[in-house]
């Protein structure tokens, strides 16, 4: 019998990349034995998730009320997290329009976690000059989200939160540095696959299989995200934007990812450190 795992899902408006995560983590995620938990605050404003959707989950929760841009993550989060099965050991949380083709990178980190009893989460490392952990993608203990119901209680920097609450609790944590580096610095004014110009994030991650792009931000909007995600994926997932010369598209993306990390940052002459955050 395979391991049972929670996935926590939150939703505000990306109702169609939810609906195409939902084929990927239910066609591609193979390791664990999956418990999907989805979060919607969209409902109020007419965003409604479709009924082939919410056959595959197994937790649906529409929310009445959405406590808005700023609160709304921590809202979906805090709800979700009730809804965790007892017998799910890991939880993945996971943003609708994070697509990952295949779960290894979960299986790898879960393994490393089970023999490193002090690290409780793992996820990219966010921000250049502080500590901050991403919120994107995520592999944490569920015990540890049980016994601290205030962990998603965030409301500005939520991955600087996250990252000072794991200090406070005295408990460790583990980059997934297959998503690293997530941005280029702020003075690069244009770079290959960073396509929203003022975050400076990075929305394709081959080693892990993984794009998160807002498609508002590609010129081809769903289309292109979903040929990113073909050639990621080495296949054609998406038979409608099948793609040829997948391993030289790769090669592009490993190249301009690994250049970017030339650029000088202000942690090559100072220390991270752990952001104030007034709540």
């Amino acid at each position: 019998m395979k391991r049972r795992v929670a996935v926590l899902i939150r939703v505000y408006d990306r109702i169609e990349d939810l609906k195409y995560n939902l084929q990927i983590i239910k066609q591609t995620w193979t390791e664990f034995d999956y418990h999907i938990i989805v979060v919607s605050n969209g409902y109020p404003d007419g965003y409604r998730i479709d009924a082939d959707s919410v056959r595959v989950i197994d937790n649906f929760v529409a929310l009445e009320h959405n406590a808005g841009h700023k609160k709304g993550n921590s809202q979906l989060l805090m709800e979700g997290q009730k809804c965790i099965p007892s017998d799910c050991d890991y939880t993945v949380i996971l943003e609708a329009d994070t697509w990952i083709y295949g779960d290894r990178t979960i299986k790898e980190y879960i393994e490393f976690m089970e023999e490193a009893s002090n690290i409780v989460w793992a996820s990219a490392d966010w921000y250049d000059k502080d500590y901050a952990l991403a919120v994107d993608f995520a592999v944490i203990k569920s015990n540890f989200i049980r016994n601290n119901p205030n962990l998603f209680d965030f409301e500005d920097y939520p991955e600087s939160y996250i990252a000072n609450y794991l200090r406070d609790a005295g408990v460790g944590f583990r980059w997934i540095t297959e998503n690293m580096p997530v941005h280029v610095p702020s003075y690069v004014a244009k770079y290959p696959y960073v396509d929203d110009s003022t975050q400076k994030r990075f929305y394709v991650f081959p080693k892990s299989k993984m794009v998160t792009h807002h498609i508002e931000f590609l010129k081809g909007g769903m289309s292109q995200k979903k040929r990113y995600f073909n050639i990621v994926a080495n296949y054609d997932f998406f038979k409608e934007e099948m793609v040829s010369n997948k391993g030289w598209q790769r090669f592009k993306m490993y190249f301009w990812i690994r250049l970017s990390k030339l650029f000088i940052k202000k942690s090559w002459f100072q220390k991270k450190y752990y952001r104030n955050i007034t709540q």
